[in-house]
């Protein structure tokens, strides 16, 4: 329990050392919070958490020592955890009434905020794209475990003499902030390290100052041994958590099933056909500042990535937008990106989903996003004369010399179900056309990296394929056979999907995607956005660099709409050099170009498709998706288990510093047990302290070991039977004896380890972590944790208990203290 303090903690300052010391450990202790809710700093705007967060951690430690310096009735006891822990849980709700929630009403209404943010504050985070707003719902999120890290903290140390669970509420605040901050760029590695650092420093001050043979040369061995497990933790846990496809983090997001924002209206993808057949009505105008106004833009309405067979739909999951949004996952962030604001003026253009230029950092306000594409969704249908205010980031075409080199997950050809479990922008539905496959190994068969495949499949589409946007829409797979085995002509609905779908048949991971091109502007005035310049296109994830755009569409050149080859709808100078440069490369490396290829269908073009196929790619290889999962739990149970042998081991470790001298008399000589059972001499269960010394004396250990060993068996049997006026145990004689045992202790230990060779040592180590990591020692150290002042380590005595707080052993109805029946009987610890 937290009530009570014994006296001699009370004495100096309610633990190891004076109140100075204790005051240097409660400042510790709000360091510690400080460090763990420092976590949450990637997921909200540094101005806005760093003022609050150290008052968060410092206000009810300070709470906690105030309140914990008043005794109680005159007695030399700490005041109830029933006063204290209410004090600083209303301390905290009126402190953020009247700070964080402090622009948000009345009383009774910043009350009511303050109750959201401890309640719901954690589901209404995981339903923000990351970085979350400044709300203050949201940052009572951060600011609740950080007071109650700091209260707890404080509240262990005064109240207890552990060493480590202080910490723990701390270390608990900071993997909650890295696990909802994971999806937000940076690392949370910097505070893994000051929380290992502040709590080896916390360690040090509860440490007792005694000599080096003694208790502290035993605490700075556990707090060592205990940092490094704290080390090997963090980096464990930064291992598994960033397992998985390279730069994509886990996200606890991914797992949360949200509802799905309202998105109801005609599919953009549908609505395609509606626009292109009135080629002259505007759609919108766009203001854009940052890219040359003499070259047109892409605007971006709709990213489609689920197909069936039949329809295009998007698995987008639209929660509220960040301030600002963050970029997309595994999108190359090592790449310069360019800010580019833009206003938008609605004109002719309905339903939700906003255009915009590049990756949204911020959109209007009630706008959500999907945080995988970057799709803005607006608060409120779109109407004539609606101004939009987006800024964007536009990250600048690869290197074109790199290109060739990139890389796209897995490029082994999706399987003939047309499944992908592993990746969904690899999914087909089944049995695709033949006459797709056949096209797409056709049209790549000289690529011999990912890039130079989608390159040779956008320009074979380009300059085998006609535009017209006179034939009717669809996008089914009958429509793509008819499409590729007949009239050989199509909408950019027909080519984008034909790309994507022959994409995925490659492996390499596709989407289509719904637009606008915006023309260049006049003056340097807004663009003008009709009906003719809207488009589907492809987009390919490569590695290291995100999704890269191709448009396999040819542009229109006569009065009826018919294509001229060579020249693609959409496609800026920028992407039409990376798409040349791949086809250099093919062109260098021996191979001709599919220009003037036949059409697929015939049985020599299906044999020049077969000569054509490539092995997959050594790299194909996926990792299976109950890996991570797995790994999660595997780590976590690791963790666990070694966290719960810490506590085991601190438990014992309290019988050396324990309040009564003939506890750590008892103690030494459980010690003097596990040494000779490391070393490989075996010790009955109920063998007698007598009874140990002669078989280890048959097992030879040593002169030694054997005297000390004797002198310790004296010393425990003086301690478990000897009347209570033999000894002056709460004395400076019982004081003494207690020390005699443990150097006794730290003898037979040194000599057992001089007296083997290395192999010797390597087994006694050996047996020594077993036993140490041992269930049994586990749970029998945790049992002392529930009764740390009891040493009831040696079975068969009288009453069980006589170490527990009588005086007097002999009572209780036992055997006359110091007959030979019960030293016969005293078991050896175990």
């Amino acid at each position: 329990m937290l009530g009570a303090v014994p006296k001699a903690d009370l004495a100096d300052g309610g633990g190891p050392g004076s109140p100075r010391r204790r005051a240097v450990q409660l400042a510790l202790v709000a360091g510690l919070a400080l460090v763990g809710g420092s976590g949450f700093t990637r997921l909200f705007p540094a101005r806005d958490l760093w003022v609050p967060l150290p008052v968060a951690a410092v206000l009810p430690v300070l709470l906690v020592g105030l309140l914990g310096s008043v005794q109680v009735r005159s007695r030399r006891r700490l005041a109830s955890p029933a006063i204290t822990v209410p004090v600083w849980s209303i301390g905290f709700t009126v402190w953020t009434a009247y700070t964080v929630a402090a622009g948000t009403g009345g009383f009774l209404a910043r009350l009511d905020v303050v109750r959201m943010g401890v309640v719901d504050g954690w589901a209404r985070l995981l339903d923000v794209a990351a970085p979350a707003p400044a709300d203050p719902d949201l940052l009572i999120v951060a600011l609740a475990p950080t007071w109650l890290a700091a209260a707890i903290g404080a509240e262990l140390t005064l109240r207890t003499r552990a060493s480590l669970a202080p910490a723990f509420p701390a270390a608990l605040t900071l993997v909650a902030a890295t696990a909802v901050s994971l999806p937000a760029p940076g690392s949370n590695l910097p505070q893994a390290v000051a929380l290992v650092a502040t709590t080896a420093a916390y360690l040090l001050t509860r440490m007792p100052r005694t000599g080096r043979n003694g208790l502290a040369w035993q605490w700075a061995r556990g707090a060592g041994a205990t940092v490094t497990v704290l080390t090997a933790s963090v980096l464990v846990a930064v291992t598994v958590l960033g397992a998985g496809r390279a730069g994509d983090p886990v996200d606890p997001r991914d797992h949360r099933s949200v509802r799905p924002a309202d998105a109801a209206g005609t599919s953009p993808l549908a609505a395609l056909s509606g626009w292109t057949a009135h080629p002259d009505e505007v759609l919108f105008r766009a203001e854009v500042n940052g890219p040359d106004p003499a070259q047109p833009v892409t605007f971006r309405l709709a990213v489609l990535d689920s197909y069936d067979g039949v329809t295009w739909r998007s698995s987008a999951r639209f929660v509220r937008a960040g301030d600002p949004i963050a970029p997309p996952r595994g999108d190359g962030a090592d790449r310069r990106a360019d800010a580019v604001s833009q206003t938008v003026e609605v004109v002719g253009l309905r339903g939700r989903m906003l255009p915009s230029y590049g990756w949204p950092t911020s959109g209007p306000p009630g706008a959500r996003v999907d945080p995988d594409s970057g799709m803005l969704l607006g608060g409120r249908p779109l109407t004539e004369g609606a101004r939009l205010e987006i800024v964007s980031r536009v990250a600048p075409a690869p290197a074109p010399a790199a290109v060739t080199g990139l890389s796209a997950g897995s490029m082994a050809p999706t399987g003939p179900s047309g499944t992908a479990d592993t990746d969904p922008d690899l999914g087909i539905p089944a049995d695709p056309p033949p006459i797709l496959r056949e096209m797409a190994e056709l049209a790549t068969a000289r690529g011999q990296t990912p890039f130079e495949r989608a390159a040779l499949l956008s320009q074979y589409l380009s300059a085998t394929f006609v535009f017209d946007p006179a034939v009717p829409p669809g996008h089914a797979y009958g429509h793509i056979e008819h499409f590729l085995g007949h009239t050989r002509r199509g909408t950019s609905e027909q080519f984008a999907t034909t790309f994507v779908l022959a994409a995925r048949l490659l492996g390499l991971p596709a989407r289509l995607a719904v637009g606008f091109t915006a023309p260049p502007a006049p003056d340097g005035g807004s663009r003008s956005v009709h009906g003719s310049d809207a488009l589907a296109w492809a987009e390919v994830r490569f590695d290291g660099v995100g999704w890269l755009s191709f448009f396999p569409t040819p542009r229109a050149a006569d009065a009826r709409g018919a294509s001229v080859a060579g020249s693609n709808q959409g496609e800026s100078p920028e992407q039409a050099e990376l798409i040349d440069v791949a086809l250099r490369s093919v062109a260098a490396a021996g191979t001709t170009g599919t220009e003037g290829a036949a059409a697929p269908g015939t049985e020599e073009d299906a044999g020049d498709a077969d000569r054509g196929r490539r092995e997959p790619s050594d790299s194909a290889g996926a990792r299976p998706p109950w890996v991570t999962p797995a790994g999660l739990a595997l780590g976590g149970v690791t963790v666990l288990y070694l966290v719960l042998a810490l506590l085991a081991a601190e438990a014992r470790r309290r019988l050396r510093r324990a309040a009564r001298a003939r506890t750590r008399v008892v103690a030494a000589w459980e010690g003097a047990i596990e040494a000779l059972t490391d070393a490989a001499v075996p010790v009955p269960a109920a063998a007698s302290p007598g009874q140990v010394a002669r078989l280890a004396a048959t097992a030879r250990v040593g002169p030694a070991v054997e005297a000390d060993l004797a002198g310790l068996a004296d010393l425990v049997t003086l301690a478990l039977f000897a009347p209570a006026a033999a000894l002056d145990w709460d004395g400076e004689p019982g004081t003494r004896t207690a020390a005699e045992a443990w150097r006794r202790l730290d003898q037979i230990e040194r000599s057992l380890r001089r007296g083997e060779d290395r192999r010797g040592h390597a087994r006694r180590v050996r047996r020594a972590l077993l036993r140490a990591l041992a269930p049994a020692t586990v749970r029998a150290g945790l049992r002392g944790l529930r009764a740390p002042a009891v040493a009831t380590v040696a079975t068969g005595l009288p009453g069980g208990d006589d170490l527990s707080g009588r005086d007097d052993p002999s009572g209780g109805g036992g055997s006359p203290a110091g007959s030979a029946p019960d030293r016969d009987r005293i078991a050896s610890p175990v």
